[in-house]
């Protein structure tokens, strides 16, 4: 995306010494983060394009590159995007949020035009290229993507891979709803497609597969499996886990459920790859803050008790890249719930587990609270459903007092019980597009980085 802002840049009219369009302004005109604009903007720097000026901004160099010129510091630049870029930008993100699913056709012509606000001849346009490219079909008056898996129940089911995380026996026990979801989803996906599902954990110290009987195994024992489903979930070390497939010429969908910047660069090159992430970086807490902004939000606190945690720290710099106004409430100890299960695994009963760690989560949030004054004039955003559930109990303990408003992340089956606003991270969305790619890996959109699945926020 940053290379595609560059390119727009590039190509939109501008004279030398001319101001750039301010990060906010590239950010609300492509409907990116900060840090894409930064990066966009870096490469322009490294290119010799332009000069960033401390407090002022950044210009666009003279063509000759004349040493001495002098930056016309009161100019206001506009941006001009042409009908078909932004039509690209709106399919591409309405992919990306689920809008448009590989499992249904698209919104007829009138519609589809309607909602993106373009001619029905840059429509046409826009989709006849999509056909050419191989990544739609046209039946009629109706476009679907493409598919090149074709559905035939006489014939016999295909091997699909998938590996989550396991014990020493093969076991798996899900760690959060969200896990849950994308387990049942992925079996629903895999029967309704005629798949089965060879399912085998990864355990990180033996270093081995294992398939749910607790034996152990090799990739290559499965010889006809057509792709692979790889969870990293709560892998500490999923490079390893990749590392096992490296070899195989089939493709493989990565749930990459991991900080984008530790993906190991020689994967983002093999062409069957592709890895797909809706929980990491700056977008779920843009899109928060977005959602804040509209309700007329422009001030906030973000709680969290796992600032140890890139999600955690990244949820709070989308926030702040929105626009929003932010008090930081937050505590670096620990980096997720499962850390708090884990000291109440050793302490307590099994049974005794979920209240333990409850507690202790309780008593951590007394402590961050404390120093926030003025804490119920605020609308606070928890880090997640469970932060503001216990939040919530505290303040009909008197422990706290209440806000007005209270927001979070997960969207789970409590957020609806507490009516609480929460941010869906769209595990169908996510699902679909791995399932999507493994059938059709020869699709040129996935010949990219970490494919970002985005959410919203769903009002109770």
């Amino acid at each position: 995306m940053h290379e595609r802002i560059v390119k727009l840049l590039m190509d939109s009219p501008h004279n030398d010494g001319s101001r750039l369009p301010s990060v906010r302004t590239l950010m609300q005109s492509y409907s990116v983060s900060s840090s894409t604009v930064q990066k966009a903007l870096a490469e322009l720097e490294k290119k010799d394009k332009i000069i960033r000026l401390q407090g002022k901004g950044c210009f666009w160099k003279p063509r000759n590159q004349d040493a001495n010129f002098i930056p016309n510091t009161k100019s206001t630049p506009t941006i001009r995007e042409s009908a078909m870029e932004k039509l690209s930008r709106l399919f591409n993100d309405d992919w990306e949020r689920g809008y448009l699913s590989p499992r249904e056709p698209l919104p007829l012509s009138k519609e589809l035009g309607q909602r993106y606000n373009v001619s029905q001849t840059v429509l046409r346009n826009f989709l006849s290229e999509k056909v050419e490219q191989g990544i739609l079909v046209r039946y009629g008056r109706q476009y679907s993507f493409a598919q090149k898996k074709q559905i035939d129940k006489e014939s016999p089911l295909s091997e699909l891979i998938f590996v989550t995380r396991c014990n020493s026996w093969g076991g798996f026990t899900a760690e959060s709803e969200r896990e849950l979801d994308l387990l049942r989803m992925v079996y629903k996906k895999a029967g309704s497609s005629r798949y089965k599902l060879i399912l085998l954990g990864i355990n990180e110290n033996s270093g081995t597969i294992i398939d749910r009987s607790g034996k152990k195994c090799n990739i290559e024992d499965y010889p006809n499996a057509v792709g692979a489903f790889l969870s990293t979930l709560l892998v500490m070390n999923p490079s390893h886990l990749l590392q096992l497939f490296s070899n195989v010429k089939y493709p493989v969908a990565v749930w990459w459920e991991q900080p984008p910047d530790a993906l190991p660069a020689r994967y983002l090159s093999k062409p069957n790859w592709a890895f797909f992430n809706s929980t990491f970086g700056t977008p779920p807490g843009l899109e928060v803050g977005k959602y804040l902004l509209a309700q007329n939000i422009r001030n906030i606190a973000f709680i969290s008790p796992y600032h140890d945690s890139s999600w955690s720290i990244d949820r709070l710099k989308g926030l702040r890249d929105s626009g929003v106004s932010v008090v930081q409430c937050t505590d670096k100890e620990f980096a997720s719930p499962w850390d708090y299960r884990q000291i109440a695994r050793q302490n307590v009963a099994k049974y005794s587990v979920e209240a333990y760690a409850r507690e202790l989560l309780k008593n951590k949030l007394s402590s961050i609270m404390k120093n926030f004054e003025d804490c119920d004039q605020t609308p606070w955003v928890c880090v997640n459903d469970d932060v503001a559930s216990v939040l919530i109990e505290m303040a009909e303990e008197g422990r706290i007092k209440a806000p007005k408003q209270i927001f979070a992340f997960d969207n789970s089956a409590e957020s609806y019980l507490l009516r609480l606003p929460s941010y869906d991270f769209n595990t169908q969305a996510l699902v679909d597009q791995m399932f999507y790619y493994i059938e059709n890996p020869e699709n040129g959109d996935y010949k990219k980085g970490i494919h970002q699945i985005l959410g919203q926020v769903v009002e109770k």
